[in-house]
């Protein structure tokens, strides 16, 4: 009996043995049971399929010329696709489904040579389309396409009420969110390094008054960009 084998069988002894377990739960342990090894299994297979559906159609739409065949045939193309479905199968979010899609067509195009692969398909998994849109407001706020964040350093140009483009940005308005979960988002994103507030420990300003994408940021929207 070869390894693969064994791991098989073992692994049905297990899968087994957790069903005796939970169905000897008083009164919930079938119900358990049917949700972990049937709806659940269910549910992922539902995912995956709806996955590779609209991958099908979103292929039929781009230009077959522009994929990289011997990428796809290698290692690494494997592994990042054998990622994706992973966290397809534990995510409920059909924009999350629809932003892993076109990562992995641009991959198959224009291969990323990114250390941080795994760390921006995590950060796909955990934040929404809005904190995106954040991220790229301010990544057009840092190429100096909305003006520059000098005057929010004076505090009389602060105390006079001016209103830049800049400080609207960093307003919940401007995003459709109320004020709580405007700072949810952008210190979410602060933690995962992808944003930073400048105006840390400073006395003249505000909480998120100035934050500034990082590096890590805009090679995350570079990572994410559509071909």
């Amino acid at each position: 009996m070869n390894e693969k084998n064994e791991n098989l069988i073992l692994k049905e002894v297990g899968v087994s043995a957790t069903r005796g377990l939970i169905g000897g739960i008083p009164y919930i342990g079938t119900a358990l049971n049917e949700v972990v090894f049937e709806l659940r299994g269910r549910l992922k297979q539902k995912r995956v399929n709806n996955f590779i559906i609209e991958l099908k159609k979103y292929m039929e739409t781009i230009n077959g010329e522009e994929i990289n065949f011997n990428y796809i045939e290698s290692e690494e193309f494997g592994d990042i696709f054998e990622s994706i479905i992973k966290r397809i199968i534990y995510n409920r979010s059909e924009e999350k489904l629809h932003r892993f899609k076109k990562v992995l067509v641009k991959q198959m195009a224009n291969p990323s040579n990114s250390d941080h692969i795994e760390s921006f398909l995590d950060i796909i998994s955990k934040i929404n389309e809005k904190q995106i849109h954040i991220l790229d407001i301010h990544k057009k706020i840092k190429s100096g396409e909305l003006g520059s964040d000098d005057n929010l350093m004076d505090r009389n140009h602060i105390d006079a009420g001016h209103t830049t483009e800049i400080s609207k940005c960093r307003k919940p308005e401007y995003y459709d969110l109320d004020k709580g979960t405007y700072q949810f988002y952008v210190q979410d994103l602060i933690s995962k390094a992808l944003l930073a507030d400048m105006g840390m420990n400073r006395l003249v300003v505000e909480p998120f008054q100035i934050l500034e994408i990082t590096k890590l940021g805009l090679n995350f929207l570079k990572f994410i960009e559509t071909v």
